[in-house]
């Protein structure tokens, strides 16, 4: 007979005091065959998702993996004493595995991190298509720190491989001499491959945090590579291929060749840093394997278009279709208002739960909320119907760990207004997140600060686009035969108002950053006029070279520039030549995708490509200069294009050679 784990939580929460809820996550798969999911969120936390037939098996899997995660952390907690005295001939793994993880609480012990670090851990869920089915994608932002995506067959199955990943990371990043005090215990070296394999990840990744130089701080693209290779038991190896420059100012190049397979060179100041540009350049082409990880358009999305965004694609990073991750903690009426705040006494005191009250704010009052059209790095994203207009807009949610870096995305998006971005309309902070009905079939959301109960909260009104993305527009184009003569036009007229949207951008003083085919959106008033989206890292251009955030961006569209902390304006004009590139070239992998790409950016097109669009080719290899003084204004480009949209609409017989 089966245990009634659902009795057995409620005991607990009676015991405790301990708020209780569960969240329906909804259901995949065909009708007779669908696979229902359910999560437990206990005073505030969430536990991992429980999964079952129908409604009622999910919630008892539910309540057992909360009640198991619960115990554990107990169990962790009285057992601190014995740990930190424990045997001097325990092995790595063992002290690895110090926190009790099993292969089904990576979440569970993700989210006690974040309560710990006072750190906020947020799910960025979607999915992809596949040969057979869809994909299911997620990956984790912790803090400020954006993780790799990772796939499964499953939802569940995805997030727990991203946990593992991030635990992976994060224990692999620290250093035995650090893991020693933490635990007050050494280890012998009784498994010399094991301790090895961990000895490297550690002096690599302590390594790279001593580092001073900028330009790879906070992403150890050599631990990731060190990670992937160790779970598929392959190895990576190093060669420098040469070295150039006065002794003073020396430059290093290294490739890195994984079994028989090389991949392209990297380059750096030391040949520390060479290594990572190279590692960089490697993981980039592994995240395009199906196999391996969502292609990197999709993944790193670290950030994600924030109109209609999914995210990014992910979020995709952006637009895509995500399934957001929610967190979800009782509602603050706004004290700010005395009515609302009474109105919302009354309510709590009259439900039917203590635990379940709902806040009166200006979002739930002016606004019905329609979907929720999916979640990225930074916030989520829901269509809305205003309630005295009664037209449809897009509200963009933000949590708020600082105030003055979230509000850059509104008063960028206020001070522009041009057709080929999304328009803004106004902003508002409140204390709350927002609660959508977690019954509903579409993608649920209860978006809510993990584990920061001082957050406040950003809400963007937007300009609602449609939910297609350019990268959904691209991929389409992929599957249709090469000979497509309506596509050349179709990507002209898509980047030439890219390219006039980036022009006033730039006329305003502001430099995108982010500028890939997951941030750009299609209009619903009008056919497939563009959008350029997602203003959340965008930053000031005074016309002159300047100290940035290095690293910011989208590595697959960062120009070479943008790995630094010295960049202008041009690092934009470097993203849309790859997207240009994009738009006119027919791919037919994720492989194929990946090389076509890389390389573009050194100056290397497709024999074909080159035949059958010589003008398109010179103004994509001037995009594409190394030196960002050699690559045009956006002004001269949409000259340029304006050429060639004239020249297509040319009788043949007139034009002149």
């Amino acid at each position: 007979m089966m245990e009634n784990y659902v009795a057995k939580l409620n005991e607990l929460t009676q015991k405790t005091g301990y708020a209780l809820r569960y969240e329906d996550l909804g259901s995949v798969g065909p009708a007779h065959d669908k696979v229902f999911t359910q999560r437990v969120i206990l005073n505030g936390k969430v536990y991992p998702d429980g999964v079952g037939k129908n409604k009622k098996d999910a919630k008892r899997n539910a309540a057992k993996n909360a009640l198991e995660c619960f115990l554990n952390s107990i169990d962790t907690t009285e057992n601190a004493a014995e740990v930190s005295t424990a045997p001097i001939h325990q092995n790595v793994t063992c002290h690895i595995h110090q926190t009790s993880i099993t292969q089904t609480n990576y979440v569970s012990w993700l989210n006690e991190y974040g309560q710990r670090n006072g750190m906020n851990i947020r799910a960025v869920e979607s999915t992809r298509p596949g040969p057979n089915s869809t994909i299911q994608c997620c990956s984790f932002v912790v803090g400020d720190t954006e993780y790799p995506i990772v796939t499964g067959k499953t939802k569940k199955e995805a997030k727990e491989e991203a946990a593992k990943l991030v635990y992976d990371m994060i224990v692999g990043s620290k250093s035995t001499e650090t893991a020693g005090e933490t635990y007050n215990q050494t280890f012998p070296q009784q498994n010399e491959e094991l301790n090895q394999s961990v000895s490297n990840i550690c002096n690599t990744t302590r390594g790279l945090s001593a580092n001073s130089d900028s330009s790879f701080t906070g992403v150890n693209y050599v631990g990731f590579i060190n990670n992937y290779c160790q779970e598929r038991n392959l190895r990576p190896t190093y060669i420098e291929e040469r070295r150039c420059g006065p002794p003073h100012l020396p430059q290093f190049f290294y490739k890195l060749k994984i079994n028989k397979k090389e991949y392209p060179e990297g380059e750096g100041k030391n040949a520390k840093e060479a290594k990572q540009d190279a590692a960089r350049l490697a993981w980039v082409i592994l995240q395009m394997d199906n196999e391996v990880f969502m292609r990197s358009a999709e993944s790193e999305d670290s950030t994600t278009p924030m109109s209609v965004e999914s995210s990014t694609p992910e979020s995709h990073e952006s637009l895509s279709q995500n399934m957001p991750m929610s967190i979800s903690y009782p509602e603050i009426a706004d004290s700010s208002n005395p009515s609302l705040a009474q109105d919302a006494v009354k309510r709590k005191t009259m439900g039917n739960s203590k635990n379940e009250t709902r806040a009166l704010s200006r979002f739930t009052l002016d606004f019905d909320i329609i979907e929720c059209l999916g979640s990225g790095s930074f916030g989520c994203v829901h269509k809305v119907k205003d309630k005295l207009l009664e037209k449809h807009f897009a509200v963009k949610i933000i949590c708020c760990d600082e105030i003055k870096k979230s509000l850059r995305e509104a008063k960028t998006l206020s001070d522009l207004l041009h057709r080929n971005i999304i328009r803004y309309y106004t902003s508002w902070m409140e204390d709350t997140g927002c609660q959508c009905d977690i019954s509903a079939d579409s993608c649920s959301s209860s978006f809510q600060p993990a584990y920061n109960p001082s957050a406040k909260y950003l809400y963007i009104q937007m300009e609602l686009c449609d939910t297609k993305t350019l990268q959904v527009w691209i991929d389409e184009k992929n599957t249709q035969p090469l000979e497509d003569s309506e596509r050349g036009e179709e990507s002209l007229k898509i980047a030439r108002q890219i390219v006039s949207g980036v022009e006033y951008i730039h006329s305003k003083k502001q430099i995108h950053r982010d500028l890939k085919p997951a941030n750009i959106l299609f209009g619903l008033d009008e056919d497939e006029v563009v959008k350029i989206g997602d203003f959340g890292l965008v930053t000031r251009d005074d016309d002159a070279f300047m100290d940035r955030t290095a690293s910011t961006g989208t590595p697959t569209y960062m120009a070479p520039e943008q790995r630094t902390k010295t960049y202008d304006r041009k690092v934009d004009i470097f993203a849309l030549g790859l997207i240009y590139l994009e738009l006119l070239w027919k791919v037919s992998s994720g492989h194929e995708r990946a090389r076509v790409l890389l390389d573009a950016r050194y100056q290397k097109f497709p024999t074909e490509f080159s035949l059958k669009f010589p003008q398109e080719k010179r103004i994509i290899e001037s995009m594409l200069c190394q030196q960002p003084e050699g690559r045009p204004e956006a002004s001269t480009l949409e000259a340029e294009l304006e050429e060639i949209f004239k020249m297509q609409r040319m009788p043949q017989g007139n034009v002149t050679i």
